[in-house]
């Protein structure tokens, strides 16, 4: 049988970030794959960042819905970001996401782990 759920069921947590919220939308756990992480929705308030983090063995999809900003490497590179931008981050990657814009930006992110 499939699985519903309506997304404003869903509770909003804080990240792991220092900043920030989310809802998880799928679970590891719910999904029968030996790669899936998770699928979450992300949150972040004008003028606040996801600080600088990396996924261990996990690319990290993320398209952006709402906001606009910036997003780093630890080696400074940087690229800014607006509605419809995806970005890829190979697994092990350190990265943070910045939203410079004056409301909240919102994204989806889709978590593989990386074998």
């Amino acid at each position: 049988m499939f699985s519903k759920k309506n997304i404003q069921e869903i509770p909003i947590e804080k990240t792991p970030h220092n900043s920030g919220g989310r809802r998880i939308l799928a679970k590891k756990e719910e999904i029968n794959s030996n790669y899936f992480e998770a699928f979450t929705y992300g949150y972040l308030a004008p003028k606040e960042k996801y600080s600088m983090h990396k996924h261990e063995n996990i690319v990290e999809i993320c398209l952006i819905i709402k906001g606009s900003g910036i997003i780093k490497n630890v080696k400074g590179e940087m690229e800014e970001f607006k509605p419809n931008d995806r970005f890829i981050f190979p697994s092990n990657t350190e990265h943070e996401i910045e939203n410079t814009s004056e409301i909240t930006a919102e994204f989806y992110f889709f978590r593989i782990q990386y074998k």
